[in-house]
């Protein structure tokens, strides 16, 4: 998809294209930016590799690890229901890592990134309030 923007008095020509399920590349001004979405349909910046050193380069070039996405945090209050990962499990952008109930329903907590779990932060039948870091990733 192609179109045109403006922004204060400036324009901006911009294309969108899926390159995978789930990841959007964006060339804004021949410049490209790529995206993905959390659980809550957000928006979340991902970044080519080529712009990280030491990182061998994918099919797709492109790492999902979002650059704040180390800490899965709970999007609600609620009580964890279950923890589907380990400390040193690996874990793959769009997993589920834990089951979260609030307001009677299981809601899935899924990974925004892919690494190695460093840490879980919260055992099954804890309370855990809106924001409360869930997992580490390395």
């Amino acid at each position: 998809m192609q179109t045109e923007i403006k922004i204060k008095d400036k324009i901006y020509k911009i294309e969108i294209f899926e390159m995978e399920k789930g990841l959007l590349k964006v060339n804004i001004n021949k410049e490209d930016y790529f995206f993905t979405k959390n659980k809550l349909g957000e928006l979340i910046s991902v970044q080519p590799k080529s712009k990280i050193p030491e990182i061998d380069q994918e099919e797709n070039g492109i790492v999902l690890d979002g650059l704040n996405e180390r800490e899965i945090r709970s999007p609600i209050a609620g009580i964890i229901s279950t923890i589907d990962v380990k400390k040193g499990g690996e874990v793959k952008l769009g997993q589920k890592v834990v089951t979260l109930i609030a307001m009677k329903m299981e809601n899935e907590i899924i990974a925004e990134a892919s690494g190695i779990v460093k840490e879980v932060k919260v055992k099954e039948s804890q309370f855990v309030n809106s924001g409360e870091i869930l997992i580490l990733l390395d």
